[in-house]
């Protein structure tokens, strides 16, 4: 029965590398960026990157694919993926040995934000409940834990947890009514308070981390440290971008995420353009801050040098090539 499952939960992954690889065939010089969607304010700089040809001004071919959570982890760590766009799902594999590394922080904070169904209007309330996660100890799931211990509420004990996949999944199960909570970020939580689901506090209410990144394999880092230092270049240069033409990103929000509203996408543009990170380098004790939220999120208590989870030498280096232009 063990083997069956665990070729049930491999088998769909092997099929997508498979796929990949083949494409791969073709064109050698292309890389892949696993995100868990395309929507919201982590994956935009991604997306800004790609669609506005900022990783083509750097020489890269890097493509952004959509993937579980997990299988961003797993993908990078097999070395079938080239890098991955999240942030403490990478944490929580380096500090179980993991050969991974984060080399960037695209954001200074989580644009995370807890909304809850339309009866719920206290986190109190949420016991008893089901809660929905990207997957077990990813942000989403790390940052929801810490909320209810916070509250008094056991999350091992007291609610239960779907994996659903990311923000986009997890809202429209908020609206089927599948389950009473999840941490989403924009522009679902927007959406959903114009709906009379309820914000009930943002994740930097409660702590600062960062969130979204760049993430690779050991390998990588050793055989192709310039091609690290593009990709950052390429994710700062949309940063600057998503910065300094509002207009182009607020007509984004309108076409690709399917915001109507003005005052709705005005609201999320203001929410997030200071969460963008300017260096993409995370603060000490912002690192300490993920550090401990996956651990208590894990139960673990691993002493892990921050170099064996963190290499900022490669943003560095970036933001001084991006200077001297």
């Amino acid at each position: 029965m063990t083997n069956i499952k665990v070729a049930r939960f491999y088998l769909p992954l092997l099929i997508i590398f498979g796929m990949f690889s083949s494409g791969l065939a073709a064109e050698a010089e292309r890389t892949a960026l696993g995100l868990t969607t395309r929507t919201g304010s982590n994956s935009l700089p991604f997306v800004i990157a790609e669609e506005k040809g900022f990783f083509k001004s750097e020489g890269l071919n890097t493509i952004v694919v959509v993937m579980q959570n997990l299988v961003v982890l797993t993908g990078v760590a097999t070395k079938n993926v080239d890098y991955g766009g999240t942030f403490s799902n990478f944490v929580g594999g380096a500090l179980s040995g993991l050969p991974v590394r984060i080399v960037m922080a695209v954001m200074d904070g989580s644009d995370h934000v807890l909304v809850t169904s339309p009866g719920i209007k206290k986190v109190e309330e949420l016991k008893g409940k089901i809660i929905g996660t990207s997957s077990f100890g990813s942000t989403s799931h790390s940052e929801i834990s810490m909320v209810l211990r916070k509250h008094g509420i056991n999350p091992e004990r007291d609610v239960t947890f779907l994996q659903i996949g990311g923000s986009a999944s997890r809202y429209a199960a908020l609206e089927s009514n599948s389950i009473h909570a999840a941490m989403v970020v924009p522009p679902f939580n927007k959406i959903g308070r114009k709906r009379g689901f309820n914000e009930l506090l943002s994740f930097n209410d409660v702590m600062r981390i960062p969130f979204g990144g760049v993430a690779a394999h050991v390998d990588k880092i050793r055989e192709k440290p310039e091609e690290i230092v593009r990709v950052i270049k390429a994710l700062l240069k949309s940063i600057d971008f998503i910065r300094n033409r509002k207009a182009e990103i607020l007509s984004l929000m309108e076409k690709d995420w399917g915001i109507k509203d003005s005052e709705v996408r005005e609201g999320i543009y203001q929410d997030i353009v200071g969460l963008y990170s300017r260096t993409g380098i995370a603060s000490d004790e912002m690192m300490k801050n993920v550090i401990q939220m996956v651990q208590e999120a894990r139960k673990t208590v691993a002493n892990v040098p921050l170099s064996n989870i963190v290499d900022w030498s490669f943003a560095k280096k970036a933001n001084e090539e991006l200077k001297k232009r």
